[in-house]
């Protein structure tokens, strides 16, 4: 079996399964914490002005408003009275989903990690993260430089989770060491666990070794 389960872990493993259930599912609803009342720049009382007994409406800021924009990037709108002035009686649109963007989050280092917010914003599905996964490096948890094979370690039901980092910094300064891998290279080795992606972060995920599995099989075809 490729996934030891070392000795000696305990903090790094109860670590891991303080996050484990509150994360489960990238999806999680924290994703969709709204926004309060959108601030009225002057740009929108020109754009008011110039549109009478109309509605103003807001956007995303992850979007273009002057390009294609779901109902969903839609954060709400201000009636526009007869004199192009706002009615500041906002109405917010209950189907918005507010981008990684709206709410603050970092800027992606790479293409798992803009993922990772995407889905947890509920804007990707998390069918999507095991094809991106495979292609991407992360740092996993090794005794010595040289090693090889992956380790996991229990959460508080006793499953075996094998911890995946998408960028060094995150690593647990607690590790003796970390060693740089790709999604693919990984899936061999997991023995059918499943990979937890950033334990320790805001946004994280856990990937079972199936949908790797599956996602390699797809490639073949």
């Amino acid at each position: 079996m490729s996934a030891n389960k070392p000795s000696g872990t305990r903090n790094v493993g109860m670590a891991m399964a303080q996050r484990d259930e509150a994360d489960r599912l990238a999806s999680s609803p924290a994703g969709k914490r709204k926004p309060g009342k959108p601030k009225i720049t002057e740009e929108m009382r020109a754009n008011a002005k110039a549109n009478p007994n109309s509605w103003l409406y807001v956007i995303d800021e992850a979007f273009d408003p002057d390009g294609p924009v779901p109902s969903w990037a839609v954060v709400g709108a201000y009636p526009v009275n007869g004199t192009g002035e706002i009615v500041e009686d906002f109405h917010p649109n209950d189907r918005y989903r507010p981008s990684p963007k709206a709410l603050g989050f970092p800027e992606p280092r790479n293409e798992l990690e803009q993922l990772l917010q995407l889905v947890r914003t509920n804007h990707r599905p998390a069918a999507d993260l095991p094809r991106v996964f495979l292609d991407s490096t992360l740092f996993v948890y090794a005794l010595s430089p040289v090693q090889r094979t992956v380790i996991g370690f229990h959460n508080t039901d006793g499953q075996v989770l094998v911890p995946a980092y998408t960028a060094k910094a995150l690593v647990p300064r607690e590790w003796p060491h970390a060693r740089a891998v790709l999604g693919r290279d990984m899936v061999p080795l997991l023995a059918g666990h499943p990979v937890t992606i950033n334990p320790h972060d805001r946004l994280t995920a856990i990937v079972g070794s199936e949908h790797l599995d599956k996602a390699l099989s797809d490639e073949r075809r």
